[in-house]
């Protein structure tokens, strides 16, 4: 997968390579049937409350099963990441001034690809399919980030250790 995607992944986050980036979380998220609309979120917030910086994690959705209405595609909300710095009052602002874009759901093929800035309001729309709806999530950042928030240093996640190197 990084093979493919690594130069993209590199070039949106401003970096020559893959190598030059932390690939920070690994998962399945599944949707069963009957599952319903998740709630409006963004995945981390800005490193700065004052001004807006460009990107520095992103998240990649990978179905494993085509995406369709009835399956729950993810629904983001184009430009929110602009927003979630301080989300009440500039989505007031976006409101007033009718900048505020649509949601938009896009239908992605099994084994495509969504990306997106992990400040995007996103959620999951609700499954009302029979089958389940799996999609790999990689989240990859800038190397000196460390989402402390998601991630934190008592987790449930174990991280083992090379004993030859000491590396991670």
């Amino acid at each position: 997968i990084e093979g493919m995607l690594g130069p993209l992944v590199a070039s949106l986050l401003g970096e020559k390579s893959i190598e030059d980036l932390k690939r920070c979380h690994v998962s399945v998220v599944t949707a069963s049937p009957g599952a319903q609309d998740q709630g409006w979120h963004a995945d981390g917030g800005h490193v700065s409350l004052d001004r807006h910086l460009p990107c520095h994690v992103l998240n990649v959705f990978i179905p494993l099963v085509p995406i369709d209405e009835s399956n729950g595609p993810t629904e983001l909300r184009p430009g929110s990441h602009y927003l979630t710095r301080n989300l009440a009052p500039l989505m007031l602002a976006a409101r007033a001034r009718k900048t505020l874009r649509k949601p938009t759901s896009p239908l992605v093929a099994s084994q495509g690809v969504l990306i997106f800035d992990y400040r995007t309001l996103h959620r999951g729309r609700a499954n009302r399919s029979e089958a389940a709806r799996p999609i790999l999530v990689l989240t990859y950042s800038k190397k000196w980030y460390t989402d402390v928030c998601n991630f934190p240093k008592r987790s449930f996640v174990v991280h083992s250790t090379n004993e030859t190197n000491g590396t991670k």
